[in-house]
């Protein structure tokens, strides 16, 4: 997967540079097989906004509780065209195991977010985590150690580019 495909598949909603793909590339690409680490709040928003946007077929969830994991597997099988549940997992290990993946969310606790990504790149699989995207700067550059010695792609969320404040003080930069 290129990084225009990547970008166009997980971090859809975000303020683009002009080399990315338009909204109908992204709508008319190949279908990218994805699962999400994390069922809170941010992980949700963030595949749900994905599904609305992107050709994506959700086929796994991972969360340490349960209740969580199980009511966003409810959702994403109505959200998704396919209808599909995806399959749960209680130990994202297992998933990244079991999974043939284009794309892992990591929507987990801030404190967490390191680890899978780096196991994320480990298995092959390239990564988008929330923000921030580690705890540390020794987390943060092992993450890059491991997207570089791996080969994969990591995209971190940066919401804030896309706030009507950052638009207006690029405006003005520009």
């Amino acid at each position: 997967m290129n990084r225009r495909t990547f970008l166009g598949t997980s971090a859809a909603g975000l303020a683009y540079s002009s080399i990315a793909p338009t909204a109908a590339d992204i709508a008319n690409g190949p279908t990218k097989r994805v699962a999400l680490i994390g069922t809170g709040w941010y992980g949700k928003v963030d595949l749900l906004r994905l599904i609305q946007v992107a050709p994506v077929d959700v086929v796994a969830l991972a969360d340490v509780d349960s209740t969580m994991l199980s009511g966003a597997a409810d959702i994403v099988a109505k959200r998704q065209k396919s209808g599909k549940r995806p399959k749960t997992y209680g130990d994202y290990r297992t998933l990244l195991k079991e999974n043939k993946l284009d794309l892992v969310l990591i929507g987990t606790p801030d404190h967490w977010h390191a680890i899978p990504t780096i196991q994320g790149c480990q298995s092959g699989k390239d990564v988008y985590v929330e923000k921030p995207d580690s705890h540390n700067i020794v987390e943060g550059h092992r993450m890059v150690q491991a997207m570089r010695k791996h080969k994969r792609i990591i995209q971190m969320g940066s919401q804030p580019r896309s706030t009507e404040r950052m638009k207006t003080a690029l405006a003005y930069i520009r």
